[in-house]
């Protein structure tokens, strides 16, 4: 009878465990990046691996060739965790290439940061968690057979043998990995990337819609989000502003209720009634961006700032980059708790993979 599982020794039993978690890990970057490419070669300048890793710096066809070839890597890895000598070589070369360059990411991040072109909510750039992960990937995937052994079973030169795990939960902690890193992913764009100020003069901002209260009374979240857009103003960071929203559940119509807060604006002096465009069409996220894109296009507008929450901002920027718009981002300011908050944000999980999807696959 073999030997329980759980009596195998401790460091053999993290050894394979890891394993498996790192190859979930690398099923996902993999099938990230792959559909990325698939991304930038269906539309030619949209470049979605920025979202984990930045080599604009390389001419765009080594650029993509390096990914491909490290995507690819990681995938035969996965499937084949025994490798050859040169395929582990090829594999620990990738992954080094790519730890360079998000650690040059992370210090392009304090340059811009030092220069004021950026205010991260957030002092760390994600471009440090992708470097520890491709850091523990290259750590792992150099133990060759050692790091592989819960796949291919002991060395027969390993006296005494040790039992191999089950093939189905060695797929179940993958399996587990990979999702995890399906959740945490999104989580982490908006804590890094949905955390930072991209301000800076532009033609236009367009402000996000969100919750009216019976009677017309506009939620915190609406509030938070339309003195974010008047501060812009004020600032003389934009002339012109966007108000975005359609009726919702109190009969208002919250494009109308943002536009007279705007105006009547009780922080200080409130934007003029001409400087704001009324979008009253903005029922969704997607709407509002098709509605606005056709405001930037019949007056011209090219540099758009986009305001609303954090946990909102990165579906937003990929819907107007399928869209053709590099805009950017402004997390509305705080000015008090949303009670909704978490339920919102596990919501916006699903949405940034669909938004994602449409931009790729468009």
């Amino acid at each position: 009878m073999a030997e329980p599982l759980a009596s195998a020794p401790r460091p053999y039993r993290l050894c394979w465990i890891n394993a498996a978690v790192a190859r979930g890990v690398a099923l996902f970057l993999a099938g990230f990046t792959l559909l990325n490419l698939i991304g930038a070669w269906r539309t030619p300048g949209f470049d979605a691996n920025v979202w984990w890793i930045d080599l604009s710096f390389l001419p765009g066809a080594l650029e993509g060739l390096l990914l491909a070839i490290a995507a690819l890597l990681l995938l035969a890895w996965v499937v084949r965790p025994v490798a050859g000598l040169w395929r582990r070589r090829a594999t620990l070369a990738s992954l080094a290439l790519l730890a360079v360059a998000a650690l040059s990411n992370a210090v392009m991040f304090y340059r811009v940061w030092s220069r004021g072109d950026i205010d991260p909510g957030v002092p760390l750039p994600f471009s440090l968690v992708v470097l520890v992960a491709l850091v523990w990937l290259a750590w792992v995937a150099a133990r060759g057979a050692a790091a592989a052994r819960g796949a291919a079973g002991p060395p027969p030169e390993s006296p005494p043998p040790t039992p191999a795990p089950r093939a189905w939960l060695r797929f179940l902690i993958s399996a587990a990995a990979f999702v995890a890193c399906g959740i945490l992913f999104p989580l982490a764009q908006f804590w890094f990337f949905g955390h930072t100020d991209y301000r800076r003069p532009a033609d236009v901002a367009v402000v996000f819609g969100a919750q009216v209260h019976p009677g017309g009374r506009p939620s915190t979240s609406l509030v938070d989000r339309v003195v974010t857009g008047v501060d812009l103003y004020r600032a003389g960071l934009v002339d012109r502003i966007i108000m975005s929203g359609a009726v919702g559940e109190s009969g208002d119509n919250e494009a109308l209720v943002m536009t007279q807060y705007a105006v009547d604006s009780p922080g200080g002096p409130g934007v003029p009634v001409d400087a704001i465009i009324i979008d009253p069409e903005g029922s969704n996220s997607q709407a509002t961006v098709d509605n606005t894109v056709k405001i930037f296009k019949l007056y011209g507008f090219e540099r758009i700032l986009v305001v609303s929450h954090f946990y909102h901002l990165p579906r937003l920027k990929l819907a107007y980059a399928r869209a053709g718009y590099d805009v950017l981002t402004v997390p509305a300011r705080s000015t008090g708790p949303v009670s909704q908050t978490p339920r919102i944000v596990a919501r916006e999980i699903p949405a940034f993979w669909v938004y994602y999807l449409r931009a790729v696959l468009r």
